[in-house]
């Protein structure tokens, strides 16, 4: 698989689980909600909200490592603002991913976590959820403008 592939893939599995996980925690999170869409079905939705978390954290690394991290980490070669951008939003979602994935699993076991840990936990996973929801929109939209500036300039060099 070519880098440019694994890239993509990678970005889109990572997006798919990210939304469903999202979606399953905010039908946790407002029981209103839950009932009015699900009929008040929270196990379900508590257990699609778990191994969807596995699935948010495991295929991207099952991905990873089939392909290689220096196939899909690739440094540009000549550094601008936008590859600086790409390498902290890069930094970023890999340290968010691995809190969420961490903080996802105190919570599963719970019982096993004794009550400060716990709450901490509780407190990063939700607090950091309201903070996720609006950036991965604004990078939705810094994508959909950095694309439309390249089509403006690829546009600009096909003129005679």
């Amino acid at each position: 698989m070519s880098p440019a592939v694994s890239r993509v893939l990678l970005h889109t599995v990572h997006l798919l689980t990210f939304v469903a996980v999202f979606a399953t925690g905010v039908l946790l999170f407002v029981p209103d909600l839950r009932a009015a869409v699900t009929g008040g079905h929270s196990l379900v939705i508590r257990e699609a909200h778990r191994w969807g978390g596995v699935v948010f954290a495991g295929l991207p690394a099952v991905l990873i490592a089939m392909v290689g991290a220096r196939k899909i980490f690739v440094a540009p070669g000549v550094p601008t603002l936008r590859t600086y951008w790409q390498r902290l939003h890069t930094a970023f979602t890999v340290f968010l991913t691995v809190v969420f994935t961490v903080t996802g699993f105190v919570l599963w076991g719970k019982r096993f976590a004794p009550e400060p840990i716990l709450e901490m936990s509780r407190a990063l996973h939700d607090g950091l959820t309201y903070a996720v929801a609006p950036l991965v929109g604004l990078h939705l939209c810094e994508v959909g403008v950095a694309a439309l500036v390249e089509r403006i300039k690829m546009g600009e060099t096909r003129q005679p």
